[in-house]
This record gives structure tokens, sequence and C-alpha cells, in this order.
């Protein structure tokens, strides 16, 4: 029982420390970056801001500055690509108009609001508090089942509800993992009805189209395009991912 115990509670530390965090920027190469950007050097500003990003590090600041570089190299699909991780930082909803008006001026796929984009988008406003919800609930049954086994007892209820929100809390966490779309990154890409070179090719698109990932297999990502299954080089797509 109480390696149970121990098991239960390591699990759901390993859970808890797996909410997401805004990344800190090493502030040397970031205030160089910011330097060259305010004396419009903005190309070698973006190599700067690219090097940071890539250290998986990055400020919402950071982000806008590089879509509004990338928009003005006539670069849409990178633009709406920062944009996009600017919306995932910050859920700031504001930014969903700049997106929607790059789509438009340039007939963009994508970026069309459903209902079910709404319920994903309040989900994901919502996913770290509802892991921190899901994490307390838990440590409060672990607590509960230690209480009744000082004082010799088992409550059956309990330990279910337990085994109830450990599940529910790993697929939260799973889930939010999955949820993932990518930004076309280059113009001309060929979307195929299979993950190969020798397949048929299903259509050419432009840069900045918004894709659902669904999968990917080996180099070639498995994406839902005008109701279609297709594959698409990975190198010719940039998934929405902080």
């Amino acid at each position: 029982m109480k390696n149970m115990q121990r098991w239960v509670l390591k699990i759901l530390v390993i859970i808890c420390t797996c909410v997401p965090a805004t990344a800190q920027v090493a502030s040397f190469r970031l205030t160089q970056a910011d330097s060259l950007y305010a004396k419009k050097q903005y190309t070698q500003s973006l190599e700067h801001y690219k090097a940071i990003l890539a250290g998986n590090e990055y400020t919402p600041a950071m982000l806008l500055k590089m879509a509004f570089i990338e928009e003005g190299l006539n670069r849409p699909g990178k633009a709406l690509f920062y944009l996009n991780l600017y919306y995932l930082a910050t859920s700031d909803k504001s930014v969903l108009t700049k997106m929607d008006d790059l789509a438009t001026k340039f007939n963009l796929d994508g970026y069309k609001t459903s209902d079910t984009d709404l319920a994903l988008s309040f989900y994901h406003d919502f996913h770290v508090y509802i892991s921190l919800t899901l994490c307390a609930t838990a440590l409060f049954f672990v607590s509960l089942i230690l209480f009744w086994k000082r004082k010799g007892k088992r409550s059956l209820v309990t330990g279910t509800l337990l085994g109830f929100i450990l599940v529910l809390l790993i697929v939260h966490v799973n889930i939010g993992e999955q949820i993932l779309t990518g930004i076309v990154g280059e113009p001309n890409t060929y979307l195929m009805d299979g993950p190969s070179a020798g397949a048929s090719v299903v259509s050419v698109i432009a840069e900045g189209h918004r894709l659902e990932i669904v999968g990917k297999v080996d180099v070639w990502y498995k994406v839902r395009w005008n109701d279609h299954t297709v594959f698409i080089k990975d190198n010719s797509l940039l998934p929405v991912k902080l």
C-alpha cells in the first residue's frame, strides 16, 4: 500500500510539473536584438530572435516583432506563424483580427472561427487552470486516503474517485498536447495523397494556410485539407507549438 501511495504521489508530481510556463529569455541577446529592431535593422534583429526561439525561449513582444518583420518582407506564412505563437502564448484575442486580415488579404484557408474553434480556444485558455485544479483535487483525495489509513479504515469510494481524477488528468494533459495546427511556411507547397514523394499530388498551395495536424509518418505530416486527409513534407510546415 505504501509503495502504491508513493507511486501515485510521484505521478502527480510529474504531471503537475508538466504544466507549461512562459519561457524566460536570456537578457543579453534579447537586448541586442531589441536594439537592432529599434534601429530598424530588422533582418539582423530577426536572426537574433530566431536564435532565441530556437533555444525554446521567447517573450510575447518578441513574437509580435518577428511577425511584423516577416510581414514587411512579404512572407505571410512566417508572419502568421509568429502571430499564432503569440496567441498561443498569451490568448490575446485581439491578434485574431490581424490574423484574419492577413488570411483574407492572401486568400488563405484555416482561419475561419467555428463553434469547435471557439470551444477549443476556451479549453486552451483555461488549460493550465484545469490542470492545476485536477492536480489539487487528486492531492486532496490522496490526503483523504492517508487520513483514513491512519484511522485504520479504507475508503473504496475515495480510492475510486482518485483513480477517476488521475485518469482524467492524464487524458487532459495528453489531449492538450495533441491539439496541434501548422502553418504552411513555403510557397508552392505540394500536398500528396500519401507519405511519399512518389504519391499523387492532391494540390499545390501557397504559404500561410493553416492546417490541422492529425499525425506524422517519417518526414511527412498527416494533415486535413478541404475535409480530406493529405500529406505534407515536414520542412514545409511550421507546427504551432511553444
